[in-house]
């Protein structure tokens, strides 16, 4: 397979499938994300129940589980759930879990981080993939 060079304009988000091809659980990494508190309102009930959430953009409809509602209804909010202390795949991904998972280029993502682009795609575009943040690529 050869190998894809993303450049600036290329898009990326989180690829779900990675998970599951990597035998992990996206959950527990979103769960990272929650606070104490937050961990403790979840409790050990099991995340079954859902949320919906539209895009103002397309009018989707999305449905998420209690932690990533309580990520994008309280922890954004923080403000210093991102910043530019936060490494890049981290902070990418909850960019993407925010934003409902809406491609974006390394230019959008290096405003949203207060990173240089440059910087954003050296991280995201190595051969190694985490959280599951890849490019999507155009044929």
């Amino acid at each position: 397979m050869k190998f894809f060079r993303p450049t600036e304009q290329t898009k990326f988000h989180i690829d779900y499938n990675w998970f599951d091809e990597k035998g992990q659980d996206v959950n527990v990494l979103i769960q990272k994300y929650l606070t104490a508190e937050q961990l403790e309102r979840l409790g050990n009930s099991p995340n079954t129940t859902a949320y919906d959430y539209i895009d103002e953009d397309t009018g989707e409809v999305q449905h998420v589980n209690a932690a990533v509602k309580m990520i994008r209804d309280e922890s954004a909010k923080a403000p210093d759930f991102i910043s530019a202390r936060t490494p890049v795949f981290e902070a990418a991904f909850r960019i993407f879990l925010v934003n409902n998972n809406k491609p974006l280029t390394t230019i959008e993502l290096a405003a949203m981080m207060g990173r240089r682009s440059a910087d954003v795609l050296t991280q995201l575009s190595g051969r190694v993939v985490y959280n599951g943040i890849k490019p999507i690529m155009m044929v």
